[in-house]
């Protein structure tokens, strides 16, 4: 004769659902759930009624003193289980939950900084210390890891790579939004970028919303790869320039390391020229003022005829003009005396 199935038994207001309560080996989150959905299921809960339905007497009795300490249930005498209404009890918990995770991220900087500092003293090389990164998706998570662990200031310089010109085809509203840290908190940003980016499309555009953004930022030539750097305590390292799948960048938690890369950033800094934007005036003096910027920076007549939009011969001859007007033998004299007169 065949096995009666397990069913569990019915109450005043029908039928329970079965529910197979044993838990798998370890499986202490499992058994929690089992019995909360157990305990809701029943008008009249209690201890007996639960460990009637095929779970151990000592599982069901930890699971109901985590379902407590959770303020789901409360447990009175002879066994009976109150269950509080999950829509009180549950925002209650996630609220609870929010605040530890609140918590956590705020000390994760400071936990980070000490574990670092205890492995930088030792003789010995921690693997920790350096990560391989295999790929622009690995680059791009390291790099929101390192950002989402900070608390003041990033630093950046990028190069024309792959991984660049992902961030600069990413939606225009996602340039406008800052960089947010531990807690949430607002990160001040300082880029450097290599005058060749000044090629890309629409790069003006989204340079403005990146300014809106609260990133500040000056340009350079030869900027020879790219690197984003958290305060003193994590730098991303990214190769892209030089493989374009993104292999061999790093994310670099090694305290000398990270100051090396941040001399270099500030070196880059202190190169770069502010990309300044017309003001007001006459059409012509705010292409001329875009010219000189442009000029200023770096940029070649091919790229300043793209980002003004007039032709290469006309900035040609414009460029001519104004290195006379300005007593300039160079185009880097040409900007300089033009920073220097107030006409940027």
């Amino acid at each position: 004769m065949p096995a009666e199935p397990d069913v569990a038994p019915a109450t005043a207001s029908g039928p329970v659902l079965p529910l197979d309560l044993e838990p798998a080996e370890g499986d202490a989150d499992a058994a929690v759930t089992r019995v909360y959905l157990a305990a809701l299921q029943h008008p009249e809960p209690s201890r007996s009624l639960l460990v009637a339905q095929g779970m151990r007497s000592d599982v069901v009795d930890r699971c109901l003193a985590v379902l407590e300490d959770r303020g789901l249930v409360r447990l009175h005498g002879g066994g009976m289980v109150e269950v509080v209404p999950p829509d009180i009890s549950l925002p209650t918990l996630a609220l609870t939950y929010e605040r530890r995770a609140r918590e956590t991220r705020s000390a994760a900087h400071e936990l980070a900084q000490v574990f670092f500092q205890a492995r930088s003293s030792s003789t010995a090389p921690d693997p920790g210390s350096i990560r391989i990164l295999t790929s622009l998706d690995e680059v791009a998570a390291a790099t929101a890891e390192a950002i989402a662990a900070g608390t003041e200031l990033v630093r950046t310089f990028r190069a024309p790579s792959p991984r660049t010109d992902a961030i600069f085809s990413s939606p225009l509203h996602s340039h406008e939004e800052p960089s947010r840290g531990a807690g949430g908190r607002v990160l001040d940003m300082m880029s450097v970028y290599d005058t060749r980016i000044l090629e890309a499309p629409d790069v003006l555009t989204v340079l403005e919303a990146r300014e809106r953004g609260g990133e500040r930022y000056r340009f350079t030539s030869a900027v020879p790869f790219s690197c984003v750097i958290v305060d003193d305590a994590a730098a991303v390292v990214d190769l892209s320039a030089f493989d374009a799948s993104g292999s061999g960048s790093a994310l670099v938690r090694s305290r000398p390391m990270v100051l090396a890369l941040i001399a270099l950033a500030d070196h880059l800094w202190a190169l770069g020229s502010p990309l300044h934007r017309p003001g007001g005036g006459a059409a012509a003096e705010q292409r001329d003022q875009q010219i000189l910027s442009l000029l200023a920076a770096g940029a070649p007549d091919a790229t300043i005829a793209r980002q003004t939009g007039v032709s290469q011969r006309t900035v040609e001859r414009r460029v001519r003009a104004l290195m006379d007007q300005l007593g300039a033998n160079t185009r880097f004299q040409a900007g300089v005396q033009a920073a220097r007169r107030g006409m940027l």
